[in-house]
C-alpha cells in the first residue's frame, strides 16, 4: 500500500483572512474562495475550509474543541533568522525567538490569525 501526503487543512472561521495570511507568509497566492481555497507549492498544498463545511462532519466538533487543536505544522526554511526578523514586522503573534536545538535545528514558533501554532525550522 502506498501513502503520500497531500496536504494539511486549516478548518476556520474566516477563510479569506487566513489565506491571506498564509500567502503572506510564503509569498504565493492562492485559489478558491471564501468557503475553500488552496494553496500549492513544492508538492504540499494548504487547505484552508470554512467551518461550516467540517461541522457537516458529525464526528468532527470544531465549535466544542475552541477551534484550535494541538497540532504544530512545521516547515523548513532557508534562514530561520531573516524569517523572524520578517515576522516581527508582520504583526504576528511570536511564540519565542529562534533556538538552536541539540538536534541540529534552529527554530522559532508562531501563531497563525486562528491560533494554530507554526514552526519554522533551518537544519544547522
Amino acid at each position: 500500500m502506498t501513502h503520500k501526503f497531500t496536504d494539511v487543512c486549516f478548518i476556520t472561521s474566516d477563510v479569506l483572512r487566513l489565506r491571506a495570511f498564509y500567502e503572506t507568509v510564503f509569498g504565493v497566492i492562492a485559489e478558491g474562495d471564501e468557503i475553500h481555497s488552496g494553496i500549492s507549492m513544492d508538492g504540499l498544498t494548504l487547505v484552508f475550509d470554512h467551518v461550516d463545511i467540517a461541522e457537516e462532519n458529525p464526528a468532527f466538533r470544531y465549535v466544542e474543541a475552541g477551534g484550535v487543536n494541538n497540532v504544530i505544522v512545521g516547515f523548513n526554511v532557508d534562514d530561520v533568522d531573516a524569517e523572524y526578523q520578517r515576522f516581527l514586522l508582520l504583526d504576528t503573534e511570536m511564540l519565542n525567538e529562534p533556538t538552536t536545538h541539540s538536534w541540529g535545528a534552529r527554530s522559532f514558533q508562531f501563531r497563525d490569525p486562528d491560533g494554530n501554532i507554526i514552526n519554522f525550522r533551518s537544519l544547522i
